[in-house]
């Protein structure tokens, strides 16, 4: 799985779903006037991110080089750490599937998705053309538990 299609003479990909990041605020926040927020209006804030988090930590770096990130490596005391802060963390449409990071976040903040491209990675399934009718089933199953958590 890759977030860009590869296609070549033995390869190819097919679309899997779209990974969407949003910013979880305090009720307090100004920026929670906006029904979407843009990495730019994040710049100089602190935010609270787990980690590791592969290709978004180039993200965050690029987008809001200005800005504080406190990565957390350790998803009970990430947790805690947001039950009894007011820091607004960044979660994606697919944050609840995962069972380490996904559950235990705080519910008094208000989601705002991010409205630029980079907040939306598109995924595909990589695989060996020869292969096609045996990964199939696997992807259309992929695409189907995934498009319920797509943002439509």
């Amino acid at each position: 799985m890759l977030n860009f299609p590869i296609e070549d003479r033995d390869i190819t990909s097919t679309y899997l779903g779209t990974e969407s990041m949003s910013v979880n605020l305090p009720a307090e926040c100004n920026l929670n006037k906006n029904k979407e927020l843009s990495f730019k209006m994040l710049k100089g804030k602190t935010i609270l991110s787990p980690s590791p988090i592969g290709f978004w930590t180039k993200i965050y770096q690029d987008e809001i080089p200005d800005s504080k990130i406190i990565f957390q490596n350790e998803s009970s005391e990430y947790s805690e750490i947001l039950q009894y802060s007011v820091l607004p963390f960044f979660t994606t449409n697919l944050t609840s599937l995962d069972s380490q990071w996904g559950h235990n976040l705080p519910d008094n903040r208000r989601v705002r998705p991010l409205k630029d491209e980079v907040a939306h990675q598109k995924f595909y399934a990589c695989y060996l053309k020869q292969n096609k009718d045996r990964v199939q089933p696997l992807i259309e199953k992929l695409q189907d538990q995934w498009s319920k958590y797509d943002q439509k």
